[in-house]
C-alpha cells in the first residue's frame, strides 16, 4: 500500500505531497489538480521499467509531449515524480532529451524492488477504471493483450470477468460463503445493490461477449435496456473484487449515472474492500459519496484512521495544492474548507432567503 505521492513540477503542480490511506478521495473545482495527480501515479507505473517505448503515453496514459507535461508556471524544466511505502522510496525525474526532439529521458534517483512490483502494469496489482470508460453495450470485445487487461476505457471488464469467473475471490471480500467465486461474489453484490444478477455468454467467432441482466428472477435484457448506471457500477465491483491486498485501485467518478441512493450504496462497498486491506483512490463530485465515507465510519464499517479527503485547490498562481479534510471518529468534519461538497447548503440558503 502507499503512503504517499510526490509530484514536483508537473502540469499544474508546484511540489506537492499527496498522503495516502485505505480509501482516499479526490475532490475539488474543475481544474484543480484531481486528474493530475492521477496521471501523475499512472505515469510512475508506466515507467517502473525505466526502457518503456513511449514514457508519456500508452496504456491509460495519453500525456502527449513534455512541454504539455511541465508546469509553465514555474517554468519547469523537468519534472519529479515519487511514491513512498513503508520505508521504501521509488522516484523518477522527466526532462527533455534535447531541444531538437520529443523524446525524453526518464532517470531514478530512489528505487524500491518492492514498490516497482506494486506498480508495474504486468503485475496487475494496479487497476483503473477513467471517467470515460466504456457503458451500456450490446456486445463486449473479447482482450487478446496481456497487460492491458482491463483496457484503456475498461473495455475489457466483461471479458475479464468472463475470463475470471472461476477464481476464488479473496477471502476476506468474500460476503456470501455459498461460493468463494468471483463469479458468485459480483452478482451476489449487483443483487444487494441493484436487486440485479448478470450472465456473460460467448459469441464464438465474433470474438465478443454480450451480457444479460435479470431483476428479481424476471426475463433477460439487454444492458441498454437495463439502465445505464448499473453497467458501470457492474465494473467498479468487478474490479474492486479481483483485487488482492494492498493492491491499488484507481477509481475516476464511481457515481456515474447512479442515484443519490445508490451512490451511498456503493460507497458502503468501497469501504468494505478498503477495509481489507486494498488501497483506493477515488476522483468524485458527489457528496453522496463523501457523505458515504462518513457514514461508514459512523457505522464502523471502516475507521477514519483509514479514510482520507484532499480538496483540491488552485492558488493566486494557478498552481494546485491539495487540503487534507480530517473526519472524527463520529464521521464529523474536522477541517471545514470552502467549496467541500456545501453547495447543497448555499442553495439552500439562497431558497431561504439567508
Amino acid at each position: 500500500m502507499l503512503d504517499s505521492l510526490q509530484v514536483r513540477g508537473f502540469k499544474c503542480f508546484d511540489k506537492v505531497e499527496i498522503e495516502l490511506r485505505n480509501i482516499n478521495v479526490f475532490s475539488g473545482t474543475n481544474s484543480s489538480g484531481k486528474s493530475t495527480a492521477i496521471q501523475a501515479l499512472l505515469l510512475l507505473c508506466n515507467n517502473v521499467s525505466l526502457n518503456t517505448t513511449s514514457p508519456l503515453n500508452g496504456m491509460w496514459l495519453r500525456l502527449g509531449t513534455f512541454e504539455e507535461c511541465r508546469n509553465r508556471q514555474i517554468n519547469a524544466r523537468e519534472f519529479q515524480i515519487g511514491v513512498k511505502s513503508a520505508n521504501e522510496t521509488f522516484t523518477i525525474n522527466v526532462k527533455p532529451v534535447d531541444d531538437t526532439t520529443t523524446d525524453v529521458a526518464i532517470t531514478s534517483t530512489e528505487r524500491s524492488e518492492i514498490i516497482e512490483n506494486l506498480l508495474s502494469f504486468d503485475k496487475r496489482h494496479v487497476f483503473y477504471l477513467p471517467a470515460n470508460r466504456i457503458g451500456p453495450e450490446d456486445s463486449y470485445p473479447k482482450n487478446f493483450d496481456r497487460v492491458n487487461f482491463l483496457g484503456n476505457k475498461a473495455e475489457f471488464i466483461i471479458d475479464f470477468l468472463f475470463k475470471n469467473r472461476k477464481t476464488e475471490v479473496y477471502d476476506a471480500l468474500i460476503a456470501d460463503n455459498a461460493s468463494v467465486t468471483l463469479e458468485y461474489q459480483v452478482n451476489y453484490w449487483l443483487t444487494k445493490l441493484f436487486n440485479i444478477k448478470n450472465t456473460i455468454s460467448d459469441l464464438g467467432l465474433s470474438n465478443s461477449l454480450s451480457v444479460d441482466f435479470t431483476m428479481d428472477g424476471g426475463a433477460c435484457v439487454r444492458p441498454y435496456h437495463m439502465g445505464t448506471g448499473v453497467s458501470f457500477a457492474l465494473g467498479v465491483i468487478v474490479t474492486c473484487l479481483s483485487a488482492r491486498p494492498n493492491d491499488v485501485i484507481i477509481i475516476e467518478n464511481p457515481e456515474i449515472h447512479l442515484h443519490p441512493k445508490a451512490q451511498s450504496d456503493l460507497t458502503a462497498f468501497l469501504c468494505f474492500i478498503a477495509n481489507a486491506g486494498i488501497q483506493i483512490i477515488l476522483e468524485t463530485h458527489s457528496d453522496h459519496i463523501f457523505n458515504g465515507i462518513r457514514k461508514a465510519i459512523v457505522k464502523k464499517e471502516i475507521t477514519c484512521d483509514k479514510t482520507m479527503i484532499h480538496f483540491f485547490q488552485l492558488d493566486k498562481d494557478l498552481n494546485a495544492f491539495t487540503t487534507p479534510v480530517a473526519i472524527n471518529e463520529h464521521g464529523r468534519v474536522v477541517t471545514n474548507v470552502k467549496g467541500l461538497f456545501d453547495q447543497f447548503d448555499d442553495d439552500l440558503d439562497q431558497i431561504i432567503g439567508i
